[in-house]
């Protein structure tokens, strides 16, 4: 793979080619208008519907690294309509992967599964690689897709090293739409981890001095190890942040919820004295990104900071869970 042109951004060999290609982009199930946002900003990209609350299809026409780095989806395939394969490896995305292509079948039933490979084998001349595919074959409800693997979350933009409770890349990413980065912001998030929110908020705004603590010194560590721009680690926690009043200008979070990481009898205590902090450290038109499953617990807890204002609510759904991000802003008199 090729270097960065910003943090955490890799364009695959092969990727950086003109296309002209129909395409179905997956993302997070709360997250398909934000997606539709950033792609109808992209020259190269038009024709964009949602098809569902997690998948958007649209039409790329152009380098299909403009495509590739938007961060707001995990995979991207072709939906089978007549020869819309054959179509993709003649001015598409198959196009620009290596041949013979290898693929795999993903389909429980195994006689399916059998079939599949071996009319792809005989049709399009691939060759079945389970343990090393560019493109797999699956079937969804609206019918059978194949996922392109070098425009997988992953291969794009690497693997990130992680704990059982980390927030997910795509999480995070939505996180960092919410919070509406500026250049050169000093961003914080109090509840770092393994750092993978601040990632995601240099990649958006590569400009800012991003911060995070963390009461747990093994997930600190792991964050270091993920990225080395990180400088500004430490650990300390949430009810007594290491900054001066009035001196962060976005706070960005995954609250602790949930069966892995605390308790709803120690968020009693928690989330009023994080917001007190959040309350104390944000700028005067600061805004802060709060995600949580334990969401009667926040809102008890928003409604006597008074220095904080709940101006919106978006919920998501990843993994059985569904937790909802709170926006918060200052009240208007205090900005």
């Amino acid at each position: 793979m090729s270097g960065t042109s910003s943090p955490g951004r890799i364009i695959t060999p092969g990727l950086d080619q003109h296309v002209t290609d129909r395409l179905v982009l997956r993302t997070l199930d709360g997250a398909a208008d934000l997606l539709m946002e950033e792609l109808r900003a992209l020259p190269s990209v038009h024709s964009i519907r949602q098809l569902s609350t997690v998948a958007v299809e649209c039409t790329v026409d152009g380098r299909l690294s403009e495509i590739a780095a938007c961060s707001l989806y995990s995979t991207v395939a072709i939906a089978f309509h007549g020869d819309s394969l054959e179509r993709s490896a003649q001015t598409g995305v198959l196009a620009t992967l290596p041949t013979p292509i290898g693929f795999r079948v993903g389909c429980e039933d195994p006689q399916v599964r059998y079939a599949v490979i071996a009319a792809v084998e005989r049709e399009l001349g691939w060759i079945n690689q389970p343990g090393r595919w560019d493109v797999n074959l699956t079937q969804t409800a609206d019918g059978w897709i194949a996922e392109i693997g070098p425009l997988s979350w992953m291969r794009r933009f690497g693997q990130l090293k992680r704990l059982p409770w980390s927030t997910t890349p795509l999480v995070a990413e939505v996180l960092v739409r919410l919070a509406k980065l500026q250049p050169g912001q000093r961003i914080i998030d109090p509840f770092c981890g393994t750092g993978t929110i601040l990632l995601a908020a240099l990649r958006r705004e590569p400009t800012a001095r991003v911060l995070g603590t963390d009461h747990d010194p093994q997930a600190l560590a792991i964050a270091d190890r993920n990225r080395q721009q990180l400088c500004g680690l430490v650990q300390a926690t949430a009810e007594a942040l290491p900054y001066a009043a009035g001196t962060v200008d976005r706070i960005i979070t995954n609250l602790p919820f949930g069966k892995q990481v605390g308790t709803h009898d120690a968020n009693r205590t928690l989330y009023p004295a994080a917001l007190t902090e959040i309350d104390r450290v944000l700028t005067a038109d600061g805004r802060a990104v709060l995600l949580t499953e334990d969401k009667r617990l926040l809102h008890k807890a928003i409604e006597h900071q008074k220095g904080l204002k709940l101006i919106r609510q978006r919920l998501l759904k990843y993994n059985g869970a569904t937790p909802t991000a709170y926006v918060l802003t200052r009240p208007r008199q205090r900005r």
